[in-house]
């Protein structure tokens, strides 16, 4: 039986090298993961390719920002049907003065928008080819607006550092006619310099509720999907 997905494998000039059942077919022996067929295709590519096996298993390296500072955004789905969306999407979001002024240190309790801090808030989305997309273009929908009331309050200090924590809830809306949304609570730990208003370095979580239909069995699936913040460079 053939599925209605195939991995197609190129070579550097874009010429098709071979190509495979995205999901292992019945004729595969029993017993064989996932995993292990497409390990065994993608092999067989490298073949092809005359690829040599590397000398030793390469660094695994995230996503950093190499000038200036930003925030690294680490996201998973927790679907225990979809297992790979369990494994964390990783980005990385620049961020100017004037972004992170709006982190200033509260000298008392102060409140900010969720659609000030969109620029990196809107990472927080499922990111995968069985996710929400434009019926025209294709492409997945992105993150049209982030909203909710968040609170900044002092959170006292050390001599050294003082800190102050950001929470409130914040709904995600995307791109598509429908108004499709989602939300979750959100959790940050910011640290300032003992005499500074500026935010030195930012971490924290999302914890929120991601709704996913099975239309074949026409009911909604509420999936936990989790974040993390962590500003860049530490």
């Amino acid at each position: 039986m053939q599925s209605n997905v195939d991995l197609a494998i190129l070579d550097s000039k874009g010429e098709l090298l071979q190509f495979f059942d995205g999901f292992r077919p019945t004729h595969r022996q029993r017993g064989e993961s996932l995993a292990a067929y497409t390990a065994f295709e993608v092999r067989l590519a490298s073949s092809l390719l005359q690829v040599k096996r590397p000398a030793a298993m390469p660094k695994l390296e995230l996503p950093d920002l190499p000038k200036g500072t930003g925030i690294r955004v680490m996201v998973r789905l927790m679907d225990d049907r979809m297992v790979a969306y369990q494994a964390p999407v990783v980005e990385v979001v620049p961020l100017t003065k004037e972004d992170w002024k709006k982190l200033a240190y509260p000298q008392k309790e102060r409140r900010l928008e969720a659609r000030d801090l969109k620029k990196w808030l809107c990472q927080v989305y499922p990111s995968g080819v069985m996710e929400r997309t434009n019926p025209q273009t294709k492409k997945v929908y992105q993150i049209a607006s982030t909203e909710g009331t968040l609170i900044l309050t002092p959170a006292g200090g050390d001599g050294a550092q003082h800190y102050a924590i950001l929470r409130g809830k914040v709904r995600l809306t995307d791109e598509g006619a429908d108004g499709f949304s989602y939300d979750g609570k959100l959790e940050i730990v910011l640290t300032y310099g003992a005499d500074q208003a500026k935010a030195l370095s930012l971490r924290g979580t999302f914890e929120g509720i991601y709704p996913r239909t099975d239309r074949r069995k026409n009911r909604t699936r509420e999936l936990a999907l989790q974040a993390i913040f962590e500003s860049r460079p530490m």
